[in-house]
């Protein structure tokens, strides 16, 4: 299939470190009926990097396929996060109830940092493993 027939390919991260099962499947339910025929990366637990609280976030990588805009899609995420509970306080607070980072458009690395975890790049090979 040609990228035309397919749309843009993405990637997001999804992370949470407050009722984390909860929220993660909340949000990758809400995800999928944006992003009908995501792929998910199995659900990881990573220590914390540079957040004051010591809870473990629960981690997944999604790589899609949409016609949505970088901006639409972003504004969906923000949406998803709110209905969890993400307010602005909570990350200077390190309470973190979803966080959904969109990582790659296409070909434009968005957060390259991000791209360079280990749980993101275990995620994205398992993704890569998986395809059909």
């Amino acid at each position: 299939m040609d990228k035309i027939m397919l749309g843009n390919r993405i990637i997001i991260a999804l992370g949470s470190n407050t009722n984390p099962k909860q929220n993660m499947e909340a949000a990758c339910g809400a995800v999928e009926l944006l992003l009908p025929g995501i792929r998910w990366s199995d659900a990881v637990y990573t220590a914390p990097e540079a957040c004051v609280n010591p809870s473990f976030f629960l981690n997944r990588v999604g790589i899609a396929y949409t016609s949505l805009s970088a901006t639409e899609l972003i504004r969906h995420f923000k949406q998803i996060e709110r209905a969890l509970g993400r307010v602005s306080e909570s990350k200077h607070l390190g309470i973190i109830p979803m966080d959904i980072d969109l990582l790659q458009w296409n070909d434009d690395l968005l957060k390259p940092d991000d791209l360079q975890r280990s749980y993101i790049k275990a995620g994205i090979s398992q993704l890569s493993e998986q395809r059909v």
